[in-house]
């Protein structure tokens, strides 16, 4: 979510150094969010400034776009921590808009360092990003495999009629249960779609 070359005056503790790039978690004017593995990616997929809420970098730091003198899209400079409770109730808010687009669900988070942590693990994971450490784990009824990513989990749950027996771990050791979500009412489960609830680690015991 971040560029090497910068832009604009960070604080002096989160200066990029040089040969790293950052990543960023975008908050939409709709409110949704997205992941933007560096700070081009972010800029080209937004057309103007107010179209992004605010963006946030692994430090929980807030920023919003800006206008250079050419009038160009910049990333504007920190706005200092982003609020804890607006980002957790914001994150709650576009899982429950957009549930086909947010399907991994963790544990509610009691701290700022907890729902950035997710926010970026989550939306990397589901946008297909391979995190540099870990892979998938699927078990079903005893059975493990390590699909490619969550677009194969979902191929291979699809042919199970009960999802009672399969847990599933990300690569980054969060445990999960799935489970069929309903566009609507009147469909059936297998015309929905699934949801991965994390549960406890030893649950997947029991």
């Amino acid at each position: 979510m971040n560029t090497t070359s910068r832009r604009i005056q960070d604080t002096p503790t989160l200066r990029a150094r040089a040969g790293i790039v950052r990543d960023f978690v975008a908050v939409d004017d709709g409110g949704d969010f997205t992941y933007h593995r560096s700070e081009q990616d972010l800029l080209t997929a937004f057309e103007y400034v107010g179209e992004a809420a605010c963006i946030i970098d692994r430090n929980g730091c807030a920023y919003r776009l800006a206008l250079d003198p050419n009038r160009h899209l910049i990333l504007g400079p920190s706005r200092g921590q982003v609020e804890f409770h607006w980002l957790r109730h914001a994150w709650l808010d576009a899982q429950n808009a957009h549930p086909e687009g947010h399907r991994l669900r963790r544990f509610y988070p009691t701290t700022r360092d907890e729902v950035v942590s997710d926010l970026f693990e989550t939306l990397a994971l589901e946008r297909g990003t391979a995190p540099a450490e870990g892979a998938w784990s699927l078990d079903i009824d005893g059975r493990a495999s390590h699909p490619s990513g969550i677009e194969d989990i979902d191929v291979q749950l699809r042919r199970q009629d009960v999802l009672a027996h399969a847990h599933v771990t990300d690569p980054f050791g969060h445990l999960y249960q799935p489970a069929r979500h309903r566009r609507h009412w009147y469909l059936p489960a297998a015309a929905g779609f699934i949801l991965y609830i994390e549960i406890p680690a030893p649950a997947a015991a029991r």
